[in-house]
């Protein structure tokens, strides 16, 4: 399997958000505190499946842009993920949105997409990187995880303003790459 990452350009701006990005709801994270970290047990849900709407963002204000920018991965020739970061206020890459297509989950797209999102944040000095996704998506806090990111924080109240009755918890991942140096 032949995998390229490729910067947004003019050449691939149509890729953008072509990515099935459905996924299976099975179970969600339940949070608890534990010496002051959050940890979590899993809770069994009835299976549905879930996608999210498409962005019609305008993606050409990215290319060549210092503070943010798209990566597409393609599997021989065909897209296969993407993720879209920007420095945050915090000295922290903002991983906006990173998607793996359906078809290509498990085969390293979403590490290869992490690898060059670390790569940039550290290009461009920052802290490390950030992002944020719900206590339902499961497998993509598991692949967080392994990738080395931790569960710092989480926002009961972030989609009630588009659902006042949403049963979702954000969840706050980072990986940060050197620990605080002390004062």
């Amino acid at each position: 399997m032949r995998m390229i990452i490729e910067e947004l350009n003019t050449n691939n701006l149509n890729d953008v958000n072509k990515c099935d990005n459905e996924f299976i709801i099975d179970s969600k994270l339940v949070l608890h505190l534990e010496n002051d970290e959050i940890r979590y047990t899993m809770l069994k849900l009835p299976v549905t499946r879930k996608r999210y709407e498409v962005d019609n963002y305008d993606f050409s204000t990215y290319i060549d842009s210092p503070g943010r920018v798209v990566f597409l991965a393609y599997v021989e020739g065909q897209i296969a993920g993407q993720i879209i970061l920007r420095a945050n206020w915090n000295r922290f890459a903002y991983i906006e949105d990173i998607t793996v297509d359906v078809r290509y989950r498990r085969h390293g797209v979403g590490r290869e997409l992490i690898s060059r999102a670390k790569r940039w944040a550290e290009e461009h000095h920052l802290a490390g990187l950030m992002l944020e996704t719900q206590d339902n998506n499961v497998g993509a806090c598991r692949f967080y995880e392994c990738c080395g990111f931790k569960l710092r924080g989480f926002d009961s109240c972030l989609y009630k303003g588009l659902d006042r009755v949403a049963d979702e918890v954000a969840l706050y991942w980072y990986l940060l790459f050197r620990e605080a140096q002390s004062a």
